[in-house]
């Protein structure tokens, strides 16, 4: 019995020596596939440099929860300009953006604010959600009551943006033959059937400067009322929808419909940790034609990750610090 048990061990020990062999092979192989050195693909025939709000106050983008108030931890601010806001919107233009992104919300009285948060208790002197309000009552609000860069010392902006909060309609008769990416922060048929209405007053060249931000559904809803709209950038839900599916373009050269609808974009401070970046992984994302930006490109240091590289554009909190560095 002592020997067969001797045996049995000897042989288990055997089999695990060879499927850790085989692991470490695997493993080994893998790498090398994803990371031996490659050409990268030519540079796409356009470039496209989107800011993010506007010229905006920025603030630290780690650890950041669904609740946080990022009024109350702006970096010190090296300008006068709020987010979603007319003047933000132009200096934007002013430093090179090729499209400015910017946020909406529906009202009680069947309008389109043009503000980030879900709440209005974070930045305003208001309380309360934001499509649970008229536009009327948030034209009365002051956008730069809750800035505070020092801990709630002081509040730099307080009083200073009255009545600054726009609506669809004004952005739209402001910049008639600009580029802009409107964001739907929620998933209502309403705010569809709203932007639509509103899209409706313009000339079909203006509609084709128009991208819309939002999910799968809403966007082909959109599509029927307004065929020139098109999308460009993934929410943070299509990302993580699509994951699998890019894993998977690295290794087979392929990719759903469904996750090439629009393009991929990634903050530049986790390109560290997509498999195969940079050669393997933009070669296969450019024989799929898929479209690749890099988010958050904020400082000259993210600048300078993806320098050289064959991507389709960058999405940036600071268009008036990057882009002079891109045109240089």
């Amino acid at each position: 019995m002592k020997k067969n048990s001797v045996r049995q061990r000897s042989r288990w020990k055997r089999r695990l020596r060879i499927a850790l062999g085989w692991i470490v092979f695997l493993a080994i192989g893998i790498l090398v596939y994803l990371y031996f050195p490659r050409s990268l693909p030519a540079k796409p025939l356009s470039f496209q440099l989107i800011s993010h709000r506007g010229v905006h106050q920025t603030f630290p983008l780690d650890n950041l929860q669904n609740d946080t108030c990022t009024a109350k931890i702006i970096d010190p601010p090296a300008h006068n300009f709020l987010e979603n806001t007319i003047d933000s919107i132009s200096e934007a233009f002013k430093h090179g953006a090729d499209i400015v992104e910017i946020d909406i919300h529906p009202t009680t009285d069947n309008q389109l604010a043009v503000f980030h948060d879900w709440t209005i208790d974070c930045r305003t002197n208001g309380k309360g959600i934001t499509h649970e309000q008229s536009m009327t009552s948030l034209k009365k609000l002051d956008l730069g009551y809750g800035y505070t860069a020092d801990g709630g010392k002081t509040y730099p902006f307080r009083g200073k943006a009255i009545g600054l909060m726009p609506t669809l309609t004004e952005v739209l008769q402001t910049f008639p033959d600009r580029k802009l990416a409107i964001n739907q922060k929620d998933k209502f048929t309403k705010t569809v059937q709203l932007v639509a209405q509103t899209l409706k007053e313009y000339p079909r060249s203006q509609r084709q400067n128009i991208y819309f931000l939002s999910g799968e559904e809403q966007f082909s809803l959109l599509q029927k009322e307004i065929p020139e709209v098109r999308q460009t950038l993934p929410s943070r839900n299509d990302i993580k929808a699509c994951s699998l599916n890019y894993l998977g373009m690295v290794f087979s050269g392929k990719i759903s419909e469904s996750c090439n609808r629009t393009a991929f974009a990634m903050p530049a401070r986790y390109l560290k940790y997509i498999p195969g970046w940079p050669s393997l992984f933009l070669s296969q994302a450019r024989q799929v034609n898929l479209k690749v930006y890099v988010a958050d490109v904020d400082t000259p240091e993210d600048l300078a990750t993806v320098k050289g590289l064959p991507i389709n554009g960058i999405v940036t909190n600071k268009i008036e610090v990057i882009s002079p560095l891109v045109k240089r």
